[in-house]
């Protein structure tokens, strides 16, 4: 299941990331610059999936689903208007991190970095439009290119490195011509999957193929929904 953007925040905590920040972020990036796993999957947050509470990541207000959450762990305590305040600044480790994985998932997700759909929680509420509470993860440079507190012009340096990084290989637009699949499918679509999926290839999409299409969406975090879009087409080719 494809994904509609990814959201930057800092944890405004330690540099150690604790289970409070597990629970709201997908991914999260360490003081020394070491990923580490939140406690939901990304796909509990794809589009489509009911966001009941506690069963997804609710980083972004109002804007979770089809939202992904990757968290740099800094800023405890900081003042917005007291840089001096600031005991667990964002550090430059943390920051090579941010783009390596945005990058990443960009590419694993099929998602174009552009101002909406890769963007700092600072952003969201400029860019789209919706309320986010006055958050200001990032309006401050992470890079030094800008002492502007402005989150667009800091968010516009990150996606430019984002962009020079990022590998769109495979992702759901190298797959246009390839037909959605489900079960009850049939013909050469239903045949290439099965071979990729390493079933037995009859061309007809039944229960079993069903399941191994389940089994593998679960396992590279997309909605295991058993349908073959293109996100699932560009997973398993």
């Amino acid at each position: 299941m494809p994904m509609n953007r990814i959201v930057w925040h800092h944890s405004a905590g330690t540099y150690t990331p604790s289970d409070l920040d597990r629970q709201h972020y997908h991914r999260l990036i360490d003081g020394d610059g070491r990923l580490h796993d939140g406690l939901h999957a990304i796909a509990d947050n794809a589009p489509g999936r009911s966001m009941a509470p506690g069963s997804y990541a609710a980083h972004t207000r109002e804007l979770n689903t089809g939202s992904i959450g990757l968290a740099i762990c800094a800023m405890a305590g900081a003042d917005w208007g007291d840089p001096a305040s600031w005991t667990h600044p964002v550090r430059p480790a943390q920051v090579s991190a941010l783009i390596a994985e945005t990058a990443r998932l960009c590419g694993r997700y099929g998602i174009v970095a552009t101002r909406r759909t890769i963007l700092s929680h600072a952003e969201v509420e400029p860019t789209l439009g919706v309320w986010q509470r006055g958050k200001w993860d990032f309006d401050y440079s992470l890079t030094g290119g800008s002492t502007a507190r402005d989150p667009v012009v800091v968010g516009d340096e990150l996606r430019a490195r984002v962009i020079e990084a990022v590998d769109y290989a495979p992702a759901a637009q190298d797959y246009p011509t390839r037909e959605t699949i489900r079960q009850g499918s049939v013909g050469h679509f239903v045949r290439d999957a099965q071979a990729a999926l390493g079933v037995t290839i009859d061309g007809m999409f039944g229960p079993k193929t069903r399941r191994a299409v389940v089994e593998f969406q679960a396992r590279h975090e997309l909605l295991p929904d058993g349908v073959v879009g293109p996100m699932t087409w560009a997973a398993l080719l």
